[in-house]
């Protein structure tokens, strides 16, 4: 946002400067060139300030995930909330440990949900269950695939990732039958990490602090 406003405050003195000329000197060419540069300088101010009034500075579901992680976990797992990178997308949050690379998808929605397969239904007033507008379990596997891409492109295709589907709302109530990605509630999601993610270790130290690098630079 500070970016954005110096470049409008840039663009408005070239463009003024370009009408300035062309007044004074009665250049019309270069007051044109001028107040084109100084148009171009705005737009893309505007751009900054946009990116940064949308830019998502914290994420308070995936910290409420992190508190509750970092009571079970201990140092050599790095927990890391928004990831927003060129060619990854936004991910709400990933954990990088021994075992590898874990996607969070986290909710906060409340309601009563079941997940079959890669799909999601929802119970509303007692009816029966619907198809869901919500479908976290594919957003949560796109953002795997996007991370594993990115990691093979910076030299990380050993890195294995895993994905996980989180509800940290107390009223939601969730049920799956086959899922094609863990799904869990806050009080049971490191049990249902225990018997996929945390399974076994499957990197070293050097793997994790260069994936963890990645992320961060």
């Amino acid at each position: 946002m500070i970016i954005g406003a110096l470049l409008l405050m840039g663009g408005l003195v070239i463009a003024g400067l370009g009408v300035l000329l062309a007044l004074l000197f009665s250049s019309g060419l270069l007051g044109i060139i001028f107040v084109g540069g100084g148009l171009l300088v705005l737009l893309v101010g505007f751009g900054f300030l946009i990116r940064g009034l949308t830019y998502r500075m914290e994420n308070d579901l995936a910290r409420t995930v992190a508190e509750t992680l970092g009571r079970e976990l201990d140092a050599r797992y790095a927990f890391i909330r928004n990831v927003s990178r060129r060619g990854i997308g936004y991910i709400d949050a990933v954990l990088i440990g021994p075992p590898g690379a874990l996607v969070f998808r986290i909710l906060d929605n409340a309601g009563i949900f079941q997940n079959e397969g890669a799909d999601w239904l929802e119970r509303r007033g007692g009816q029966n269950f619907q198809l869901s507008r919500l479908n976290p379990t594919r957003e949560c596997v796109t953002d795997v695939y996007a991370l594993r891409n990115y990691f093979a492109k910076n030299g990380l295709s050993k890195v294995p990732v895993y994905g996980i589907v989180v509800f940290i709302n107390p009223e939601a109530q969730i049920s799956a039958r086959q899922p094609v990605v863990p799904i869990a509630e806050l009080r049971t999601m490191t049990a249902v990490m225990r018997h996929d993610y945390l399974a076994q270790d499957r990197i070293d130290e050097a793997t994790i602090h260069a994936a963890i690098d990645v992320l961060y630079n």
